[in-house]
Order: C-alpha cells, then sequence, then structure tokens
C-alpha cells in the first residue's frame, strides 16, 4: 500500500473535512491518502504574512512523517515550505501551483490562473516567473473573494471565476485555466461546465502528480538546488518532538 500525505496548512478543521471528502475520489485498493492539519498557524493563506506563520508547523509535519509515507503534497496553492521540505526528506513534495502549471504546460500554448483577492494575480505571476515559463502565462487575477467564503455560495464563485476566465479566454489567449486556489476544489466542478477549455483543479493536479512520482520511483535530484539541512542548528522549534 503506497501513502500520500496531504497537508493542510491553516487551521481550520471544516476544510480538512471539505478536503477529506474531496480526496476520497482518489483513493486506489493500493493507494491511500492521509490528511494532516497544522495545530497552530494561519485560518487562511492570502498573504505572505499569513504564508509565514505556517511553515514551520509544515516542515514538523513532513519531519514527524517523512519515514512513513511516499510522497507529501502541501495543500495551498502558494506551495508554502515545498522547497524547505525537499530540502528535509527523500520522498517527493509535491505543490499544487508546480503540479498544476506543469499539466496545463501540456494542454495549451497559452494558460492563465484564477485565484482570490487582488493580490493572488502579482503572487501567481511571480510564482510562474519562479518556474521558468513566464511566456506560457496568458495572465492571472483575482476574484476579490476570500479563499474562506469561496465555498458559502458555490454558484456565486463559479459565476465569478467564469468571468475571469473569459476574459483571460477571450482577451488574453488563454487556452488552459488553472485555479489558484485549493479551496476551490468543489466550485471546479461547477466552473468545467461553463467554459470549453481545459480547467486543472490544483489539489488533484498535486495528488496525481504525487501518485505518478510514487509509480515512476522518482524524486527531487539532490546534487544541485536541495541540500540535505542541519535541523539541530534551529533553535526554539520542535523536531522529533524534542525542542532543540
Amino acid at each position: 500500500m503506497k501513502k500520500i500525505l496531504v497537508i493542510d496548512p491553516i487551521v481550520k478543521l471544516e476544510f480538512q473535512k471539505m478536503v477529506k471528502e474531496y480526496l476520497a475520489a482518489f483513493e486506489k485498493p493500493d493507494l491511500e491518502i492521509e490528511i494532516a492539519t497544522v495545530e497552530k498557524g494561519p485560518s487562511s493563506i492570502e498573504t505572505f504574512f499569513d504564508e509565514s506563520f505556517a511553515l514551520p508547523e509544515i516542515l514538523r509535519i513532513v519531519d514527524e512523517n517523512k519515514d512513513r509515507v511516499d510522497a507529501i503534497v502541501v495543500n495551498c496553492f502558494a506551495d508554502p515550505a515545498v522547497h524547505a521540505a525537499r530540502d528535509l526528506v527523500k520522498i517527493p513534495v509535491v505543490g499544487p501551483a508546480e503540479a498544476s502549471v506543469s499539466i496545463a504546460l501540456l494542454l495549451g500554448q497559452k494558460f492563465g490562473i484564477i485565484s482570490t483577492l487582488r493580490n493572488s494575480g502579482p503572487w501567481s505571476e511571480m510564482q510562474v516567473r519562479t518556474m521558468g515559463c513566464p511566456d506560457r502565462l496568458a495572465g492571472a487575477a483575482g476574484i476579490d473573494i476570500p479563499v474562506l467564503e469561496l465555498n458559502s455560495d458555490p454558484v456565486k464563485t463559479a459565476d465569478r471565476l467564469a468571468q475571469a476566465a473569459l476574459h483571460l479566454i477571450r482577451d488574453k489567449g488563454a487556452e488552459v485555466i488553472v485555479l489558484g486556489c485549493t479551496g476551490m476544489a468543489k466550485v471546479s466542478q461547477i466552473l468545467r461546465q461553463k467554459l470549453e477549455v481545459p480547467v486543472v483543479e490544483p489539489l488533484s493536479a498535486a495528488i496525481s502528480m504525487a501518485e505518478v512520482l510514487i509509480r515512476l520511483n522518482l524524486s527531487h535530484s539532490k546534487t544541485g538546488l536541495y541540500l540535505a539541512p542541519n535541523p539541530s542548528s534551529i533553535k526554539g522549534y520542535y523536531w522529533n518532538g524534542k525542542e532543540k
């Protein structure tokens, strides 16, 4: 039995329930998906400030489970602590942003990203530049609905997403739409009925990418960017249940 651990980087247990229900469809007889939620940190990740408070808890969970699971997914489009986690472990660590953009590149020449709030557009643009494919990005935008309100009215959210998507498709040449928030998982099913282009939902993309890496017996190279850290040099945080 192969296991993928999904780390929810926000302290909202109701979000964990939604994620568990959504991911049940991705489990297989030989693939188990587990979910862990940070014990302290942000209620949502909408700013760099929010993200910074999620990082130590994400890494604690990664460290505690690195020898027990076959891959790890960090459940946020910001890909928080993904690179740091890859330093720490030998198994694949997948972020939804990298996974969904990688899939979008296979589906069309240009893709667009739609997320929440006004800062998400520039944030997504920055992520794509870091991934090395800015010329393939048609545009990125936010719909001005906070993360925790995305599922309060799914039809309204889907309508707002569709409006933003149509602008990117008709005016910017997007051939694929990437949703820039894993909180849009359920809403994506409604949105797909409104658009004629592929819609990539980032949580399912990350889970699928993690499974592919497990099946292919592949993980991140440690000969360049990623270097094993020395956790004992960190003071005031908990590693393996003990304060260093």
